[in-house]
């Protein structure tokens, strides 16, 4: 990784190295569409997150591929990390080898330029966030996330922001479909995860 890059642990190590193939949580405020997420997706230990992509490097530079906006594109980490006000840059580290972290790094390159997925259905060549990193990571050749049925639902009720955007795009709500979110990951056994404050 670029020389130099370190992020500062809060007490308990005095620091830490992004690795290729890490993958960076988030939460962005991009409204009532980003509440619905965090609303229907909950995380566990208190954690709030609706967006997460992969480190990648290049030519010394820390990037992070996501799938954001219009497409899958590869942000400089400085502007990654500054879309929320949050002190923490929160880091999951999957449970398999760096060789092949760094392979999942690889295999998200090959998305760039595709269309971001606004329904959230797996399967076609649209990608959403989390979708991302389900596909680039598959050591061995199997997925190392597994899909769950997606909910759309708050309190037993689906969440306002949710019928909103699916009567926009002239579909139904995909409940129960299975799918993933940055949630699901974060909560998976497969993801050692530790926070880091940010400079």
């Amino acid at each position: 990784m670029a020389a130099g890059f370190f992020l500062l642990l809060p007490q308990v190590v005095s620091a830490q190295k992004l690795e290729a193939g890490d993958i960076l949580f988030q939460n962005l405020p991009c409204g009532g569409m980003c509440d619905a997420i965090i609303a229907t997706t909950p995380c566990q230990n208190d954690r709030r997150f609706n967006h997460c992509g992969i480190v990648v490097e290049d030519s010394g530079k820390i990037f992070v591929v996501e799938a954001i906006g219009k497409q899958v594109q590869k942000t400089p980490l400085p502007a990654f990390t500054a879309r929320d006000t949050a002190r923490k840059l929160y880091v999951g580290r999957a449970k398999i080898s760096g060789k092949s972290r760094k392979k999942a790094a690889l295999e998200s390159l090959r998305y760039l330029g595709r269309p971001y997925d606004d329904p959230f259905l797996p399967g076609d060549s649209a990608l959403y966030c989390s979708e991302l990193v389900w596909e680039a990571f598959a050591p061995n050749g199997e997925r190392l996330f597994s899909l769950q049925p997606m909910t759309f639902q708050s309190g037993g009720e689906t969440h306002p922001a949710w019928k909103k955007y699916y009567q926009a795009l002239g579909q139904p709500i995909p409940e129960g479909v299975l799918g993933i979110n940055p949630c699901a990951i974060a909560n998976s056994e497969q993801v050692r995860f530790f926070s880091v404050w940010k400079r």
